[in-house]
């Protein structure tokens, strides 16, 4: 979390920022169409002081949220009029499980070229026969009311503590919430992952349809060309 230096005034930040995409030579050209693979969001809820914990129904809402960005977003993201979702709890697990892995894989090893994918997301590639699939991991958190403007007075009223002693005010300014967006693109022809990157949104409300759209949009804008 950003250290911010003042003498009694709060600056809160707002911004939104996307990492140097990975691919492995795929040319967006090649992309005519891809299906999209069922979504999973883990989002927390800020009750007291800055710890959260995992929400459920936050966190199916968000998964909704982003099939309706998605939906809007359908003709330039060059999405299929079919989608791929599990049919029983042993499935959704398996799916989970493949997704959160070659997400993690694919953050830590963005120079690698070939990241292979794994074997349930093949057959259901497979069953759809369709070579390019979209997966989506969606990671934040947001606050009850009322407790981020309590946690800003809390920093307030530390960094003038030490302020009292040092001089200066050194607080840590709160994030009101949080919203991280892995997205992938998995080539069954090739057996890999054609395209990885990720938008982190601070500040802005996790399950908030304009801001998921927003991060879609800047995570595909200089692999696609942006919004169309």
């Amino acid at each position: 979390m950003k250290r911010i230096f003042v003498l009694w005034i709060v600056l809160l930040s707002t911004s939104c920022s996307s990492s140097k995409f990975f691919t492995s030579g795929v040319q967006s050209y090649e992309i005519n169409e891809m299906i999209k693979i069922e979504p999973f969001s883990y989002i927390s809820l800020i009750e007291r002081g800055n710890r959260g914990s995992y929400d459920n129904s936050i966190s199916q809402y968000s998964e909704t949220v982003i099939n309706e960005a998605l939906k809007s977003l359908r003709k330039s993201l060059r999405l299929s009029s079919e989608e791929i979702y599990s049919i029983d709890d042993l499935e959704r697990s398996e799916l989970e499980q493949e997704i959160d892995f070659l997400m993690s894989l694919a953050e830590r090893n963005k120079k690698k070229h070939n990241i292979e994918i794994t074997p349930f997301i093949e057959l259901l590639l497979d069953e759809y026969d369709q070579r390019f699939g979209l997966i989506i991991l969606h990671e934040g958190f947001t606050r009850v009311k009322g407790n981020y403007g309590r946690q800003v007075a809390k920093a307030i009223g530390l960094g003038l503590l030490t302020g009292v002693a040092t001089g200066v005010s050194v607080y840590n300014s709160p994030q009101k919430a949080s919203s991280t967006l892995h997205v992938a693109i998995v080539d069954n022809k090739e057996k890999n992952i054609a395209f990885y990157n990720k938008s982190i949104l601070q500040n802005k409300e996790p399950t908030e349809i304009e801001n998921i759209k927003k991060q879609l949009i800047i995570v595909f804008e200089k692999y696609f060309g942006g919004k169309r």
